[in-house]
């Protein structure tokens, strides 16, 4: 079976080499690799250039952070229709769905979703395909946190920021942006937002500009739902049904207004099946709940769906290698460090 090609705006890439530039980078070397990049405004490059462009800034680059450094040499307007969509919000809730609205209209490697938590809590998740690297991730949501910290001046302060890497000696750039909130070793690159921060005004709010290009992003997004689509209507009910009890295929297609086939055949349409995506979430939920210190641990299995905390414990092991105690006391332990 061929390869599936996959493409990124060109504009992304040349934006992201003028923050190269400005971190001091040797231009001519990342050219040099990178190749000819058009300056159509609606052109596309092929994927394997952006990856081009990564590499060659790392052997570059002193140090660890890249994507978070990059994304804070970007200033705020280079991203056109996406920082004045997120930016003419009224607040960080407004910010959040029109970025959402924003990446389902464009980017067709990368999503962001939205899940509404417990207590008035919000966590924006970014998600890639599985060809799209996670310095991508990185830098998609330190741009998000970023602009986020510029539309209220800096008072924006998440509750936890989650990066799906390993924990470095020393992360100066990181620490700068994402302080003590930063969670290593975190299934997704995450952004989690407590109830106040999530009510926050922005300082560059306009209502009709947002209005506007909120209505321009919906006619080009289409109302077509597909199965990224599905599948967060699928977690947004996950989460009380493993906690009750009460999962199965069945009650879940129902819960969407679907028979049990049309949900199976709508997840295998995109390459995945309900066990698939129950596996995932338990996976990010499991590291959500446990960094909550309150929480004991057949608590995090049996909110899982898990009858003992032993099957949870093996299905922890495979996900992370390490036990559900040990992922916690290492988190509580870099916390510390910090």
């Amino acid at each position: 079976m061929p390869e599936t090609l996959t493409f990124l705006p060109a504009l992304t890439l040349q934006i992201q080499m003028q923050g190269l530039a400005a971190l001091g980078l040797d231009m001519q070397r990342i050219r040099a690799r990178v190749g000819p990049v058009p300056e159509a405004p609606d052109a596309l490059v092929p994927l394997q250039q952006y990856v081009a462009m990564w590499e060659q800034a790392h052997t570059l680059y002193d140090g660890p952070g890249l994507p978070t450094a990059l994304a804070l040499e970007i200033p705020f307007g280079a991203f056109g229709a996406l920082d004045y969509l997120v930016g003419s919000a009224a607040t960080i809730s407004g910010c959040c769905t029109s970025a959402v609205l924003y990446f389902a209209m464009v980017s067709s490697d990368c999503r962001l979703e939205l899940d509404e938590l417990e207590e008035g809590q919000h966590a924006l998740r970014v998600v890639g395909d599985a060809s799209l690297p996670s310095f991508a991730l990185e830098f998609t949501l330190a741009v998000m946190a970023n602009r986020m910290c510029f539309m209220t001046d800096g008072q924006f302060r998440p509750t936890r920021i989650g990066l799906p890497l390993s924990k470095p000696a020393s992360d100066p750039v990181r620490q700068r942006l994402f302080g003590p909130a930063l969670v290593y070793d975190f299934p997704r690159a995450e952004i989690l937002i407590d109830a106040r921060n999530w009510q926050l005004p922005s300082r560059s709010a306009d209502p009709k500009l947002h209005d506007a290009l909120k209505q321009l992003a919906r006619q080009f997004k289409g109302a077509e739902p597909g199965a990224t689509t599905l599948e967060q209507a699928l977690h947004a009910r996950l989460r009380p049904a493993l906690a009750q009890g009460r999962l199965t295929p069945t009650g879940m297609a129902a819960l969407l207004g679907l028979s049990e086939r049309t949900l199976q055949r709508r997840l295998n349409a995109a390459g995945h099946s309900f066990s698939d995506v129950l596996e995932d979430f338990r996976r990010d939920e499991s590291a959500r709940l446990l960094c909550d210190p309150k929480l004991h641990l057949v608590e995090v299995a049996s909110r899982l769906g898990y009858a003992e905390q032993t099957s949870f414990t093996r299905a922890f092991r495979r996900w992370t290698g390490t036990s559900p105690g040990a992922w916690r006391e290492h988190r509580k332990g870099s916390a510390t460090q910090e």
